[in-house]
């Protein structure tokens, strides 16, 4: 199953997204093997429901993979840097994100054996993984910011609130933004290589049935194209008795919409004038040329 592990990620990331929330609304923190071991089994969760979408295709997938990311780069900043409180941004966001993903629908399309939709091959599932991943590491950087700029204004106000108690101290944070930006911005620039490598190098998958008919559908357009430019020297000429007029129509020829086609001028009604168009022998029903 694959939406069963992703509402447990949902409820789990929703927990971490409290426990860290807590102290901020005057609660009792939670201990630290608690605030670590919840986030881990949402990931270990998250990622037992991701591996199973094996035709990777759609949006949903990818938000799911920025979800899990997301919370990847939270247990790795609260065990190397102390930064627990960078779980106030990433867990309402990948709890967000991962509901979002399940409301699109995370149900693969077709099976691999089904031949409903084909699994995309190993290029590109890694060219999806390193955008999301130096993405998510972006992201991780504008928290750190957004937390530096935090901790920075209490400091200044001398606010010894909450926010300074909890936050990181600002050289922390800066290095955290630091070395997001530096791993993130090459993972990012990797992961668009990546990415001509798959479109330009034969990596993605081309449905040849589906460029014979843009083709078939292309020579189509052209020929009515053609049609239309030559119908346009047949103006449609008002006659100056009756209320009928002699218009100059579109006729395609047997071969079908990739054929030549021909203006063709429709009968004109009789007793009635003719425009010098078919007067000239350009009648379609072979009539003699009539003298204006």
């Amino acid at each position: 199953m694959v939406i069963i592990p992703h509402l447990i990620a949902v409820g789990l990331y929703a927990l971490a997204a409290a426990l860290a929330l807590a102290p901020f609304a005057g609660m009792r923190p939670a201990s630290r093997p608690v605030a670590i071991g919840v986030p881990l089994v949402g990931i270990m969760a998250h990622a037992v429901g991701l591996t199973r979408l094996t035709p990777f295709h759609g949006v949903a997938p990818t938000l799911s993979m920025l979800a899990l990311f997301l919370m990847i780069l939270q247990a790795a900043s609260d065990g190397l840097f102390r930064a627990s409180a960078v779980g106030v941004f990433t867990g309402p966001l990948a709890t967000g994100l991962v509901g979002l993903a399940l409301l699109i629908g995370l149900a693969p399309e077709g099976g691999a054996g089904t031949g409903q939709a084909p699994g995309r091959s190993a290029w590109s599932i890694l060219h999806i993984t390193v955008s999301v991943l130096g993405l998510a590491m972006l992201a991780l950087a504008f928290i750190a910011a957004a937390l530096y700029l935090l901790q920075f204004r209490e400091l200044k106000a001398r606010r010894f609130g909450p926010v300074f108690r909890l936050f990181p101290p600002l050289e922390r944070l800066d290095q955290l933004n630091h070395l997001a930006l530096v791993l993130g911005f090459p993972t990012v620039t990797l992961g668009v290589l990546l990415g001509f490598g798959v479109r330009y190098g034969g990596g993605a998958p081309v449905d040849a049935a589906g460029i014979r008919e843009h083709r078939e559908f292309h020579r189509g357009a052209v020929g009515v194209r053609r049609a239309e430019a030559r119908g346009a020297r047949h103006a449609t000429v008002p006659i100056a008795q009756g209320d009928d007029e002699h218009r100059c129509s579109r006729r395609e020829s047997p071969h079908g919409p990739a054929g030549s086609a021909r203006a063709l001028c429709a009968r004109p009604a009789r007793g009635s004038r003719v425009p010098r168009a078919c007067a000239r022998g350009r009648c379609a029903w072979g009539g003699s040329p009539v003298d204006l």
